[in-house]
C-alpha cells in the first residue's frame, strides 16, 4: 500500500484541521473547530466519514445529549384551538376583577395574611384592580401599573423573608395579568420581558420554598401557605403560557410546571374557617403531580371541577370541564 493510499484510508481529520496540524474532533456535518471560524469542513474520506461505526459515530450523540437542559427545564411546544385560548385568556383576565371584587383569588387568599392590614404590595394592587375595573382603558393606570410593577420587583429582589417574596410575586402576577392583556401595540418587548422575569421568580419562590413550615401556624394557614405557593407558581406559567398563545398561537409544555406537586382537595380553598379543620379530615387526601391531576380531570375522575381546576385543565390538556366525559365504572373525586 503507497503512502498516498495510507494517508487518504486512516486520515479522521477534516482537511482544514489537518492544515494547520490541530486536533479535530471530527464530528459531522463539520468539526467544532471549522464550526467556531465559519470555514469549510471537508474530509478526505467523505464516503467513510458520512458512514462510519468508530468514534465519529460515539461522540456525535454525547455531544447532542451534553447539549440538552436538564430535563426540569425542558419546554415543548403545543398549540390549542382558538376557544380554548380565549378561555385561557379570559380565566387571566378575570384574576384581577375577582381580586377587586373580593380581595381573593385562585392564588391568594386572605386569610394567610391579616385581613385588616394586607401586604403592602397586595394592598397597593388592590387599589389598582379596583380602578382597573372603573375604567380599564386608562393609559394613566398602565403608567402607574408599570411603575408600582418596578417598585415590587425591586422589593422582591431584596426580600428578607419567604413570605415577602411569595407576596411580591403575588402581586407582580396580578399585575401582568392586566398589563399582558390591555398592552398598547408598542409593548411586547417589556411584556416579554417582564414575563420571562415573573417565571424566574416563580422558579425562585420553588427553590426557596422552606421544607418543614413553623409549628406556630395552624393546620389551616400551614396549608392555605404551601397551597399558595404551589398555586402561585402554576399561575404565573399560565400567564406566561397565554401570553405566548396570544401574541404567537403557540405555548409550550414545562416539565418543571407539570411535576409541581398538587393538591386534589381543591374545595378547601374555599371552605369555611370554622368547618375547615372538618372538611381536611373528611375529604380525600391526595398530593399527586400536576400533569397527574390534569390527567385526572381529563379523563372524567374529578367532579364538581373548581374554576381553577377548569383553568389548569384548559392549559395543561386543551380542553374544558363541558367536554369531559365522566365514565361511571372508574371511582371519581370531588374536587
Amino acid at each position: 500500500m503507497s503512502s498516498t493510499s495510507s494517508t487518504i484510508s486512516l486520515r479522521r481529520s477534516c482537511q482544514a484541521c489537518a492544515k494547520v496540524k490541530r486536533r479535530c474532533d471530527r464530528l459531522i456535518p463539520k468539526c467544532s473547530r471549522c464550526s467556531t471560524k465559519g470555514i469549510n469542513c471537508e474530509y478526505v474520506n467523505a464516503p467513510l466519514a458520512a458512514g462510519m461505526t468508530s468514534k465519529i459515530q460515539k461522540q456525535k450523540p454525547i455531544r447532542a445529549i451534553t447539549s440538552i437542559p436538564p430535563s426540569l427545564d425542558m419546554e415543548i411546544l403545543k398549540t390549542f384551538e382558538p376557544s380554548i385560548v380565549r378561555f385561557i385568556v379570559n380565566g387571566m383576565r378575570d384574576f384581577p376583577n375577582a381580586f377587586a371584587r373580593d380581595v381573593k383569588t385562585s392564588f391568594i387568599h386572605p386569610d394567610l395574611y391579616d385581613n385588616l392590614s394586607l401586604p403592602g404590595p397586595i394592598q397597593d394592587l388592590h387599589i389598582i384592580c379596583a380602578s382597573y375595573n372603573a375604567n380599564p382603558s386608562s393609559q394613566l393606570l398602565c403608567r402607574v401599573l408599570k411603575q408600582k410593577s418596578a417598585e415590587i420587583r425591586r422589593q422582591a429582589a431584596r426580600a428578607s423573608t419567604f413570605e415577602d417574596l411569595l407576596v411580591c410575586i403575588q402581586a407582580l402576577v396580578l399585575a401582568q395579568c392586566i398589563l399582558v392583556f390591555d398592552r398598547p401595540e408598542n409593548d411586547d418587548q417589556y411584556l416579554e420581558s417582564t414575563t420571562n422575569m415573573l417565571t424566574g421568580l416563580a422558579w425562585k419562590l420553588w427553590q426557596q420554598a422552606p421544607i418543614q413550615l413553623p409549628h406556630t401556624l395552624s393546620p389551616r394557614r400551614a396549608w392555605l401557605l404551601a397551597e399558595s405557593v404551589r398555586r402561585t407558581i402554576i399561575v404565573a406559567y399560565i400567564l406566561r403560557s397565554a401570553y405566548s398563545f396570544d401574541k404567537r398561537n403557540y405555548s409550550v409544555r414545562t416539565p418543571f410546571i407539570e411535576a409541581l406537586p398538587f393538591d386534589v382537595r381543591t374545595s378547601l380553598w374555599d371552605a369555611p374557617a370554622e368547618n375547615w379543620e372538618e372538611a381536611a379530615v373528611t375529604s380525600q387526601s391526595s398530593m399527586v403531580s400536576l400533569r397527574e391531576y390534569s390527567g385526572m380531570l381529563e379523563s372524567g375522575r374529578v367532579h364538581g371541577i373548581s374554576a381553577f381546576g377548569n383553568l389548569i385543565l384548559a392549559a395543561c390538556k386543551g380542553k374544558t370541564a363541558a367536554t369531559v366525559q365522566f365514565p361511571s365504572r372508574h371511582p371519581t373525586l370531588v374536587s
